[in-house]
């Protein structure tokens, strides 16, 4: 069964959300009309194509900034080029004339694991106070003053989240974050509306993520997140020259009404694309939420706690071993690893970087339309990980999910001696995958109704279409269940979200529920559709669109397929 890419999830929730399409509600001024920010960075070599500043505005009608398309914008374009040496590192606030303060306080900029974060903070609070006498002062001017990251919400609006585990997140964050605010104060005599105001535009306006120092980039900032191809390319200044090239050839085929054709050996491959890519390459892709999911745990607990119960042949002794070995031991190294590649390092400044332009490129499938908002691909965050780290959260991103904490106590009939004694279990749920390990629990759930143990191998795998079934059936019951927790109506979201007496985190709180239940009901009709499917053997076998007529049940049928395929084999 092979699928076009136009019918993925992704493609799905873009068309749904209007991306690439002229937002009419947009504001932005003629583009005769630059402002003295504009004008300083493109007179030292910034290049801004095909895009401007504009004003846009949630559903409820609360303003933010970003960029607007000026012009239709083809593929493989160039949309925003920044001279290396303006980049504002923490290798430029080390090389400042402030570089002797860096050395007073070497424990805290030069030994510190987050020495980098602390050297940018610094060096933006002193050219703050510097005013207009600062060479950085557009670029200090034009930063906003009331971003309002997650850990300077009140306690009121956190319980709006509906998210134990995320505000516990916030709670450590906020106790690292008043620990460097004391020492600022000790060794800046630093406000805290100082702090505050650098703190969360350093972290909110990160690009370092690709490069080798922690770095603000001028005009980058003002792109704002989504799911697209839009991406982070590193040039040298031959690099540069032939990517114009194909700009301007690419410009030139579009005025003709024809597509651009010409590509330079060496970028944007078909096998894998050149270009440094923020949203699988950087850390921006690790999960907050890495080490949660534990079904692995729980059922190797559950097959030794088996294993009591039987005498085992030597072959199914093999099976056990290999099943634990491939599965919860990997899963061991791999979490080690997590913590060995998040380990900070010492930095010493000594390396520049090696490019020359810092570009935010289109990739080959993006074409925005002219009054279109054009954004840029931040990583493939969750929302909880955009709540944590920007205090947004946006509708149907297809990087979302959603932990569901079950009480295994109150599930299983039969309550089983576990070895790591955990009374709950944490089953992650995906847009973009299907439900396997909720699937197996439910399997174990009716296997064990009425018995103390269950065979592995049914929970495992596909053993028949009946305990397949049962196991479907349980699952959708549960996620109903979860679902039914929330207290806002899925179907009137839109209007929900419209409530203009909304404030900023209100509305990305609303949306962040939101989407939780988006996420169980996407679930379940996935669940419903197997079912279906498995009530009707001669769906099984589908290769075209005849039974499902909707996009929508088109694009199940391509997360299905895994699960279908597993079935078709036996």
């Amino acid at each position: 069964m092979n699928y076009p890419k136009r019918f993925s999830i992704g493609k799905m929730y873009q068309r749904e959300k209007g991306i690439y399409q002229k937002d009419d509600n947009c504001i932005s001024k003629p583009q005769s009309r630059k402002t003295q920010y504009q004008i300083d960075y493109i007179n030292q070599g910034v290049k801004l194509q095909n895009v401007q500043l504009a004003t846009f505005y949630l559903k409820n009608g609360l303003p933010y900034r970003g960029l607007i398309a000026t012009d239709n914008i083809p593929a493989n374009y160039i949309l925003v080029q920044v001279p290396r040496q303006l980049i504002i590192s923490s290798q430029t606030a080390f090389e400042s004339s402030q570089k002797a303060f860096y050395f007073k306080h070497r424990e805290f900029f030069l030994d510190h694991e987050d020495g980098e974060e602390h050297a940018i903070i610094a060096f933006l609070i002193m050219n703050k106070r510097e005013g207009i006498r600062s060479k950085y002062y557009r670029f200090i001017d034009q930063l906003p003053q009331d971003v309002n990251m997650l850990i300077f919400w009140s306690e009121e609006k956190l319980k709006l989240l509906q998210d134990e585990n995320l505000i516990h997140k916030v709670y450590k964050k906020r106790e690292d974050y008043k620990q460097t605010l004391l020492i600022f104060k000790k060794i800046m005599n630093t406000t805290e509306e100082e702090f505050q105001w650098a703190y969360t535009n350093l972290y909110t306006r990160d690009f370092g993520h690709n490069l080798k120092y922690k770095s603000m980039v001028p005009f980058c900032e003002f792109f704002n997140h989504e799911c697209v191809d839009v991406h982070i390319t590193l040039l040298s200044k031959d690099d540069y020259e032939k990517k114009n090239e194909i700009n301007n050839i690419n410009a030139e085929y579009k005025k003709n009404g024809k597509k651009g054709k010409k590509q330079i050996e060496g970028f944007y491959a078909d096998e894998e694309l050149q270009s440094v890519q923020s949203s699988s390459d950087s850390d921006n892709s690790l999960d907050l939420d890495q080490n949660e999911s534990d079904l692995d745990y729980f059922i190797a607990d559950q097959i030794i706690e088996w294993t009591t119960k039987k005498e085992l042949q030597e072959q199914t002794y093999d099976i056990i071993r290999d099943y634990i070995l491939h599965n919860v031991i990997r899963y061991q190294d791999k979490s080690s690893r997590y913590i060995n590649n998040v380990k900070k390092k010492i930095i010493n400044w000594k390396e520049d970087e090696d490019f020359d332009y810092f570009c935010i490129s289109s990739q080959r499938t993006e074409n925005f339309k002219k009054g279109s908002q054009v954004y840029f691909n931040y990583g493939r965050l969750s929302n909880r990980e955009l709540l944590l780290r920007y205090g947004i959260a946006l509708e149907k991103n297809k990087y979302d999910h959603v932990y569901l904490r079950i009480n295994t106590a109150e599930l299983l009939k039969k309550r089983v001696s576990r070895i790591f004694q955990k009374q709950y279990l944490s089953i992650k749920l995906k847009y973009t995958e299907f439900p396997f390990a909720l699937l197996k629990f439910s399997k174990a759930i009716k296997e064990s109704e009425n018995q103390d143990y269950y065979d592995p191998q049914t929970v495992l795998n596909i053993i028949n279409i009946q305990t397949e079934l049962k196991g479907l059936t349980k699952s959708i019951e549960l996620l109903q269940q979860f679902k039914s927790e929330f207290k806002e109506d899925l179907v009137r979201s839109d209007h929900l979200l419209k409530n203009n007496k909304l404030d900023y985190d209100e509305y990305f709180a609303l949306v962040y529920r939101l989407e939780k239940q988006r996420i169980l009901q996407h679930n379940i009709i996935l669940l419903q559709l197997a079912r279906e499917i498995l009530l009707d053997p001669e769906r099984l076998e589908y290769t075209c669109s005849s039974y499902e007529s909707s996009q929508y049940e088109y694009t199940y049928r391509i997360i299905l397929k895994k699960y279908l395929d597993q079935i078709l084999k036996q």
